[in-house]
């Protein structure tokens, strides 16, 4: 249904409250159900075989001896995988992107052949059996490596590797640029690193070839574009696939990829007719999940009082061997907050995504906006420091004021409410700044090389499907805004099942969606189940359904709260008939819908709800039975980008200030964290015990990045981290406390006030560790425009290695 949906920022009863959430018991109890669960009879087993070369043509496979292993029942090629599937499609020119290699294998781990066999164990030998001739080829893993000429080209037909390149013009920047006292420059590199989450990639995939029915059980994020793509490629009407996702052990964005290896295993359900199971190790999870690197430099033009004019930047996006669907959202999502927190009026990018020989790139948390802020916060800094300033006091300067608010920012971007310069404020008295700045030169004459760092963000989340404009696509006119569908229906039994659209992976919806429905239709959240996981034959959905972008708390409580209050309309209508009154005049609390003025009178909801359905003779003229609604929720504000490529390309822009003192060994290069504190606004908070633990999660998430984990590469394509002996996950041991401090300013355009927040200290904490090192390390002269901040790394700054 389509209705207006309007509410007062206001108290509730359950909204806002810490609600311990209701899916722990399952998960704490051993008793979630994930993909590698499942059990269906005739079930085969996959195994994939990958390339063991960065670049190379495929001269021979033949595949004969592992076929003629007893249990395998079939082995598919890639030219064999392309007469059974039409490419991925894409909004805009792209290779043609299979998910096995066809000509040539492009990363190590590349997809070139997979088995399906009647034990996982039995598939994996086969692998062996696969004779496979490859002719190598020079690799390039470097984007200015890559875009010289001459540079080995990973895809005929894209000159000096350009996968994407667009220019962007917002505001008039050599106007800015000439009323500038000074230019301050800075290059940066923003390193390749990811999520890693506990489950790895798993799909099973079962085709009835009675139906022609496929369903496919995996753990993509985004089931409304998984929809339109997945089938188109395995070339079935949309109506024929039924998509599964049952509990998910992770996804940080990582997992809207799935679709890649998963058509694979679909395939050779077809293939055999049996429903066929694959589940990645953990190696093959990290050959395949990486984030992309990046180079930029920024020219940022500034007056002498530290106000910023405007900004030209540059940037070389490494997104690996393939453009894949959403890239190049890597690069575009870093626009939506582009000036960051500040008054910045006039913008220049020239961006370009470079095919390499490293792995083809997923979204990660925090997606395209860490790098974004890297090079921005890094830059603002070095403006306080050629200027003789605090970096504290620039940034004040700069920060759009509260009566500014709602701010349209250069690109369109409608800031929806807030107080940065409290925010800063709270965060540097929370860690002492100004205290610490007064010591800080004591220590350092006595060898102690302690820092100061304090940065603000502002996180885009529910990002709208006008963002295809700035990718180039010829029809983006016709997109705008994001939806999310729910459905609520109330039992004849008085209790309540709500299923939406999203696809939680530890956010903790079943809980938040209960707490909303309770408020609404007057009950406690013990009342409400919420069916978990997705499934496209039982859930509500719409074109851009999922869990991403840190869409929920927008667009899903939207949708959930619009089922809710059309549900609770009914109920209102029905019980006015039974209590011969009008629907206004009653109100609903503790299960019972009671005229206001005379509270004596009332219906229970289970007597309305059984009325509904069995009693409808008592059901007011022209009322269809049954008490159940489906609600598509639309958020309001955010057109097509104009011709200008100016839209509003998120619903939400929390925001959050960090603080942090750390100390580095310079014998080391060790850095230490004594002191860490979040100020955070994400408007109405939902549930306060899970937004803590999505902020602790999301801090230590961007700690690890800034500090520990890396995807590196040899200069010739080969990877050096394929296990957790080479990738350096940090445990709780590796992670400092930390102070979560809240402020609350709801935003004027969400349903109740709320932002989404799952991914804005992952943002923050790259730019504020490398504020804070480099502010301890300034008796060294060192700068910091690279990560991640090793000890092998800062040792080599200190000792100009």
């Amino acid at each position: 249904m389509k209705s207006d949906l309007t509410v007062k920022h206001g108290r509730f009863k359950w909204i806002g409250k810490p609600v311990k959430r209701k899916e722990d018991h399952r998960f704490l109890t051993g008793r979630g159900l994930f993909t590698d669960d499942l059990r269906i009879p005739g079930m085969l087993h996959a195994a994939v075989l990958r390339s063991p070369y960065p670049h190379a043509r495929i001269k021979r496979i033949d595949a004969s001896r592992a076929e003629r292993l007893p249990g395998v029942k079939a082995v598919i090629t890639g030219e064999q995988l392309k007469e059974m599937m039409n490419p991925f499609r894409h909004l805009i020119n792209v290779p043609p992107y299979y998910p096995m290699a066809i000509d040539k294998v492009r990363y190590v781990g590349e997809p070139v052949a997979a088995v399906a066999a009647e034990d996982k164990y039995t598939a994996r030998d086969a692998l062996d059996l696969i004779e496979v001739e490859y002719e190598p080829l020079p690799a390039v893993v470097d984007v200015l490596d890559a875009i010289k000429d001459g540079a080995p080209i990973v895809h005929d037909g894209y000159e000096r590797n350009i996968a994407w390149h667009r220019e962007f013009h917002y505001g008039d920047i050599e106007q800015a640029f000439s009323n500038a006292d000074r230019v301050v420059r800075g290059t940066y590199r923003f390193h390749r690193y990811s999520s890693t989450p506990l489950e790895p990639y798993a799909c099973v995939a079962h085709y009835d070839p009675g139906t022609g029915l496929l369903t496919v059980w995996d753990q993509n994020q985004q089931v409304g574009l998984y929809r339109s793509r997945f089938p188109a490629a395995l070339k079935l009407s949309e109506h024929m696939l039924r998509h599964i996702t049952l509990d998910i052990g992770g996804g940080f964005g990582n997992k809207v990829m799935s679709y890649a290896t998963s058509s694979i295993i679909a395939v050779l359900s077809m293939i055999t007719k049996r429903p066929v199971k694959w589940m990645a190790t953990r190696s093959e999870d990290m050959l395949q999940v990486q984030a992309a690197d990046r180079y930029a430099e920024v020219e940022m033009a500034v007056k002498n009082d530290g106000e910023i004019l405007g900004m030209k930047v540059k940037i070389l996006e490494n997104i690996g061997a393939w453009l894949r669907h959403p890239e190049p959202q890597t690069i575009t999502r870093g626009f939506f907050t582009f000036t960051g927190a500040y008054r910045m009026k006039h913008v220049y990018i020239d961006a370009a995504a470079v095919f390499t020989n490293k792995a083809p790139t997923v979204p990660n948390r925090g997606y395209g906006c860490h790098p974004a802020y890297f090079h921005l916060e890094r830059t603002v800094d070095l403006v306080a420091d050629e200027l003789g300033l605090d970096r504290t006091e620039v940034r004040m300067r700069n920060f759009v004021k509260p009566d500014e608010m709602p701010y349209t920012t250069p690109l369109g971007c409608i800031y929806d409410g807030g107080d940065y310069p409290e925010a800063m404020r709270k965060a540097m008295d929370a860690i002492g700044y100004w205290e610490f700045k007064r010591k800080q030169p004591e220590l350092w004459r006595n060898g102690v090389y302690k820092g100061a760092g304090v940065v603000l963000i502002v996180e885009p989340a529910s990002t709208h499907a006008s963002v295809t404009a700035l990718w180039g696509s010829p029809i983006y006119q016709k997109y705008a805004s994001t939806s999310e569908a729910a459905t609520v229906r109330v039992h004849p039994t008085g209790k309540i099942v709500a299923a939406v659209g999203t696809v939680p992976q530890g956010q903790g919806h079943e809980t938040v969606v209960a707490q909303i429905v309770a408020d609404v239709l007057g009950v406690t959240p013990d009342d409400v189940e919420v069916l978990p996981g997705f499934d496209s034959h039982t859930h509500p959905f719409g074109g851009e359904s999922g869990t991403y972008a840190s869409r929920f708390a927008v667009v899903g409580v939207g949708a959930v709260y619009g089922a809710a209050m059309a549900v609770r309309n009914k109920v209102l209508r029905i019980a006015a008939n039974m209590l011969e009154c009008r629907p206004e005049d009653l109100e609903i609390e503790d299960g019972k819908i009671f005229v206001k003025e005379s509270p004596e009178r009332y219906v229970t909801l289970r007597e309305v709800a059984r009325a509904a359905y069995h009693q409808l003779a008592v059901l007011p003229k022209g009322e269809d039975p049954g008490l159940e609604e489906t609600y598509t929720y639309r958020f309001p504000v955010g057109g097509p980008a104009d011709e200008k490529l100016r839209s509003n390309y998120s619903s939400s822009y929390a925001y959050m200030a960090g603080g942090c003192i750390v100390e580095v060994d310079p014998e080391s290069g060790v850095v230490k964290v004594e002191k860490l504190v979040i100020v955070h606004d994400a408007g109405t908070v939902l549930n306060p015990l899970i937004m803590d633990g999505q902020i602790h999660g999301a801090t230590y998430h961007g700690l690890a990045g800034a500090l520990f984990e890396e995807f590196a590469y040899t200069d010739d394509g080969y990877p050096l981290a394929t296990t957790f002996a080479d990738y350096l996950a940090p445990t709780a041991y590796d992670t400092p406390d930390m102070e979560v401090l809240h402020t609350e300013h709801p935003s004027p355009f969400s349903v109740i006030g709320s932002k989404g927040s799952g991914e804005g200290t992952t943002i923050l904490m790259p730019p504020l560790l490398a504020s804070a090192v480099e502010d301890a390390l300034k008796p060294f002269g060192v700068k910091i425009n690279e990560l991640p901040l090793t000890p092998d790394r800062i040792w080599r700054l200190i000792h100009r290695r």
